[in-house]
């Protein structure tokens, strides 16, 4: 009895260790050990695909698996929750993420049927000849704790001299007098990359502060838990938090007319790929994207259909 209380205690001990190390600014050894020499973040073996469900008075279930970047990770959730309601026999698995090169090779694999894109393809993916629809323009955002009082907007160069390390207390850009503490992505994550580009500055930051996170899950979890906190993500995923703040940059809103209008420049395409020629029910979802119902959800969760400007299944195959 008395080792197994020191077993017990032993476990509490060790998950407090791993709750501090989750605080903002501390070290994260085991996730910087896990980034790969490319500076991209460590993807996850994708799982084999799901076997059929059987039901208990109906026939198997047809699964589809839709694999790929956490950016457009619930909003493919609540498409396919959509989906599946007008659907019946058909059951559509959202898997966490596994980033957009990791359900790029999922598809090419045969293990994914569909894979979710958050960025243009690299060459090299693009010689796999798999065909590619992007289907919604997702703003990305810069957020903040809500106890960040004071500020709804940030300029490029604030943006660069917190991450930079340059700005360290929120009072030095109108805010409280409290420490900045920073959440950031792995070098190559979607969001980063197209921050990156069209914020010069940002790319040249020799070494950025803060912890770095490598799932947009976990990157929105940390800035919504802990206070004096920013750091970026999709709309998509950023929106509708309960305790986070998303700045306008520059002071332009990310909203569908900035974007439409090009004056908010950070903008990431959800896309998705399969194999070509798709099977039936990969063809039936991708029509569903069409609908003004998923044109609805989309714009719900802070995303805006790309497929209005698009011909009917204008996907090409790169």
């Amino acid at each position: 009895m008395a080792k197994q209380r020191r077993t017990i205690g032993m476990n509490k001990a060790l998950l407090l260790m791993a709750c501090l190390l989750l605080l903002p600014g501390a070290a994260t050894k085991g996730n910087a050990a896990r980034q790969s020499e490319t500076g991209t973040a460590p993807q996850q073996e994708s799982k084999a695909r799901p076997a059929a469900r059987t039901g208990a008075a109906g026939p198997a279930e047809k699964t589809l698996v839709i694999c790929g970047s956490g950016d457009s990770q619930n909003l493919l959730r609540q498409l396919a929750k959509a989906y599946e309601q007008s659907h019946a026999g058909v059951h559509l698995d959202v898997p966490d993420s596994i980033g957009s090169g990791g359900g790029i090779k999922a598809v090419a694999a045969g293990k994914c049927d569909l894979g979710r894109v958050a960025r243009p393809l690299k060459k090299k993916e693009q010689d796999l000849r798999l065909a590619y629809l992007l289907f919604a323009d997702s703003p990305v955002v810069f957020a903040v704790n809500s106890s960040v009082r004071g500020i709804s907007s940030i300029s490029s160069g604030q943006v660069v001299g917190i991450f930079s390390g340059a700005i360290t207390r929120w009072s030095e850009i109108g805010g409280p007098p409290e420490k900045i503490y920073v959440a950031n992505r792995e070098k190559g994550d979607s969001s980063r990359t197209i921050i990156e580009k069209q914020l010069p500055g940002f790319a040249a930051i020799d070494k950025p502060v803060g912890q770095i996170l490598y799932t947009t899950q976990e990157n929105v979890a940390a800035i919504n838990r802990y206070k004096h906190t920013i750091g970026y993500a999709s709309l998509s995923e950023a929106g509708n938090q309960p305790n986070l703040v998303l700045l306008r940059l520059d002071n332009v809103a990310p909203d569908r007319e900035n974007v439409r209008r090009k004056r908010y420049k950070l903008v990431a395409p959800f896309g998705l790929v399969w194999k070509d020629p798709p099977d039936q029910e990969v063809k039936n979802f991708i029509d569903f994207l069409y609908s003004p119902a998923a044109e609805k959800i989309m714009a719900d969760h802070g995303v805006f259909s790309a497929l209005r400007k698009r011909e009917h299944h204008d996907s090409t195959s790169p």
